[in-house]
Parts: C-alpha cells; structure tokens; sequence
C-alpha cells in the first residue's frame, strides 16, 4: 500500500480510537513509537498520520511533549470560510444568527441548568467585572459566560457549533470595548441572564439574552458607522493635503 493511503488509514484508525475511548480535549496520545508498533508502519507514515490529523483539528502536536487530543476536537479554524467575506458585514451576520439561535439556548439553559454551570457562569462574569473595573480586557470572561451556558444545554450539536457561531461574541467585545459604558451595560445583562436561568425563568432568560444581542448589534453598527466617518474624514484631510502640496509646489 503506497505512504499517503497507508497513512490515511492510520489516521482514520487514530480517530475512531479517540472517540471509542472517549478521549477529550488534552489527553495524550500514544508514542510514535507505540503507534508504530500497534500498527505495524514506519515512523514516516505516523508522522504524515498525525499531520493529517492536526490539520482536522483532532490532534494537536506539542513538539518535545508528544501528540494530544485538540480542544474543539474536530472543528477547524474558519470552516465556514469567513475570513475571505467583508468582516464588517460578517460580524453583522454573525450576530443575526446569535440572535437566531441565543435566545433559545439560554431558554434551555434555564430547563438544564445544573449549581455547577450557575457557579461557571457567575465565576466569569464576577470575573468580567474585576476585569473591566481594572481597565482590561474581559474578552474570554465573556466568551466563558456563553460558553458555560451553552454546554449547560448538554447538546453535542452545538457544542460543534458555537465556536464558529460565537466566534461573534469576540469580534463584537473588540469592536465595542472602546465604546463608553459598553462593558457596564454588558455586565448588567449578562447578570439578568444567570438571574433568569438561575431561577429556571426560559421566558426570562431568553427575552434578556435577546435584548443584549440587540444592544451590542447596535453598539456594532453605531461604532462601524464612527470607523467609517472617521476613514472619510483622514480621507479628505489626505486629499486637501495633497491639493496645498501641490499648490506649494508649484508656486514653489
């Protein structure tokens, strides 16, 4: 069997051994070395195995320490192929397909909900305000908060999904973290939210997780509208700036 189908295979045999087992994000896999032997090929078939692996995101190869169990197993950057469409009409769309599907989440989050998910929810958003009153970033307190609630929902769909779908939540944090009292009114909704789930409310908790994707599209849309009168602005200036230039030179 010739190297690179010899190696598929290999591949193919690792992945169905992750999930047999159960394996999740973190654990090692075995040696080369055992690879090797388990399945009787050379170093180089294992190592094209693991590389074709990486690039699934199943594996992720720590150089000096091995191979493990990537996080998001499975789901790999930019699936959806975002990066090549205009960002600033993406982050609006992503942010409509939030406002699709939030809402319901939190709604079960408030039927599914265990203390454990309340106290990770509440660890990231104390955590959020500690940060935000220290002037730094909160971004991935405030990623974690709609993480735990979405994995209190307990469905393995979606556990697939928010990454790519929420991958909003942190463009829209750095696209409205300058933006006067946008962290305050962030942390009073995401405080409604916990509220509402906590005390198994899903109407509540999904009108208030509804209401504060509307307000951050808002603040998106109103600070993109800022970026873009800003960019006229230097635009003119750089333009009246040549015209004196050439004004100069040519009196000059």
């Amino acid at each position: 069997m010739k190297e690179p189908r010899l190696a598929q295979t290999v591949a193919e045999k690792v992945r169905s051994q992750i999930v047999r087992d159960r394996m999740t994000a973190g654990d090692k896999l075995p040696t080369e070395s055992e690879l090797m032997a388990r399945f009787a090929v050379g170093r180089s078939t294992i190592r094209e195995a693991m590389k074709q692996l990486q690039a699934e995101n199943i594996v992720e190869i720590r150089h000096g320490r091995g191979s493990f169990v990537a996080d998001h197993t499975g789901v790999v950057k930019d699936p959806l192929g975002l990066s090549f469409e205009e960002q600033s009409r993406v982050l609006r769309e992503l942010m409509e397909v939030r406002l699709l599907l939030e809402p319901g989440i939190a709604g079960e989050a408030a039927k599914r909900r265990t203390p454990e998910d309340i106290k990770i929810m509440r660890d990231s958003i104390l955590s959020m305000a500690d940060a935000s009153q220290a002037g730094e970033d909160y971004e991935r307190f405030d990623y974690g908060f709609h993480l735990a609630m979405a994995e209190s929902v307990r469905n393995s769909v979606l556990r697939r999904i928010y990454p790519v779908i929420f991958e909003a939540i942190v463009q829209g944090y750095r696209r409205t973290q300058h933006v006067h009292g946008s962290s305050d009114v962030a942390l009073a909704y995401h405080r409604e939210i916990l509220d509402a789930i906590e005390r198994g409310d899903a109407s509540a908790a999904s009108d208030a997780s509804r209401r504060h994707i509307l307000q951050a599209l808002a603040d998106i849309n109103r600070n993109v509208e800022g970026e873009t009168k800003n960019e006229e602005t230097v635009c003119s200036a750089s333009r009246a700036g040549n015209v004196r230039d050439d004004g100069l030179r040519g009196a000059g």
